[in-house]
């Protein structure tokens, strides 16, 4: 699908990845996108770039039909990330969230939706070698289940309703912007307070950014698969390898602290009860903990082959890249 002067919906525009999904369909791709916001001021910036903005969110259907109505394409991206207490939010927002969106889409009559998923519907942890054929799994963290349990309903829609949904399963991504997998790490290593988990000898799997992107604009373009899933991943290095390039960017050459996988899940218990108490929204599930110690491996051999993608930048130029923009930022 030719993208230049197409309307495409994208959902979590004023957000890090639906951010850069944004400015690059509006920039390089020329194409009319509209933004899903819950308040529309916060994407004041990407409306001076050119982008239209609804005001509504994935619960209310009346904004989600006026959304997509007209537009060629869907773009998801919102997604609830933080760790909350209760899984119903996960639910809420991730799994009826985007069932809602596809009904919207369906109905409309929308060529295609790109779904961002995530690796986390193969499990947490995962283990060995996983690729797009692999069995997805189950696990005790809330976010992952809500991811399956979208992935499910986009397949339930795409076979019942004959709705084109291409699913994109990114890994950790990292990069300017980038509030769990760069801003928080390096600020907690500034403040001593940032810990691996077994030394950092796990296998921590990761994709820049604009790698991710790119990933998105082949999956509107491509006539190659009309309803499939693709895991997008860079590559893979041990927690250790990745974590201390920020801290040497901070000015820290010592080895970061370490503890083991128990003592993790028991700070991780112990954090939860004092949030409980002090009725803080934020919970760590201990549960998911051993994905900081798995050594699983993410290949993305399916959507190469498909869809041609391969990552432009790599790993030591996306720390460089987001070394300046911490510099720009003031967070260094």
């Amino acid at each position: 699908m030719e993208l230049s002067g197409q309307k495409i919906l994208v959902t979590g525009s004023t957000g890090f990845i639906g951010g850069h999904i944004t400015r690059r369909l509006l920039g390089r791709e020329c194409a009319a996108v509209r933004m899903l916001a819950r308040d529309a001021r916060k994407a004041n910036e990407l409306v001076k770039l050119g982008a239209g903005a609804v005001e509504g969110d994935l619960g209310d259907m009346a904004s989600l039909e006026r959304a997509v109505e007209g537009t060629e394409a869907v773009v998801h991206a919102a997604a609830q990330v933080s760790s909350v207490p209760k899984r119903e939010t996960f639910a809420q927002s991730n799994c009826r969230g985007t069932e809602n969106l596809l009904w919207a889409a369906a109905r409309a009559g929308v060529r295609r939706v790109v779904h961002l998923s995530s690796i986390a519907v193969f499990g947490m942890p995962a283990e060995g070698e996983i690729t797009d054929r692999s069995p997805r799994g189950t696990s005790g963290d809330p976010y992952a289940a809500s991811k399956y349990d979208a992935e499910v309903a986009v397949e339930r829609y795409s076979r019942e309703r004959g709705l084109p949904v291409i699913i994109l399963r990114p890994s950790a991504v990292y990069g300017p912007g980038s509030t769990h997998w760069s801003v928080i790490p390096l600020k907690r290593i500034k403040k001593g307070k940032f810990f691996l988990v077994e030394e950092g000898q796990g296998l921590l799997n990761y994709v820049y950014i604009d790698n991710l992107v790119d990933a998105v604009v082949l999956a509107l373009q491509s006539n190659a698969a009309a309803s499939d899933a693709f895991i997008v991943n860079d590559g893979a290095v041990t927690w250790c390898e990745f974590f201390m390039a920020y801290a040497r960017m901070a000015g820290i050459v010592k080895k970061l602290p370490s503890v083991s996988l128990l003592g993790a899940k028991i700070w991780a218990r112990y954090r939860n009860l004092l949030a409980a108490v002090n009725r803080e929204s934020s919970r760590v599930p201990a549960e998911a903990l051993g994905f900081l110690a798995a050594r699983a491996v993410y290949h993305q051999t399916h959507i190469e082959e498909t869809l041609g993608h391969h990552p432009r930048i790599d790993l030591r130029e996306g720390m460089s890249r987001t070394e300046g923009w911490f510099h720009e930022t003031g967070l260094l």
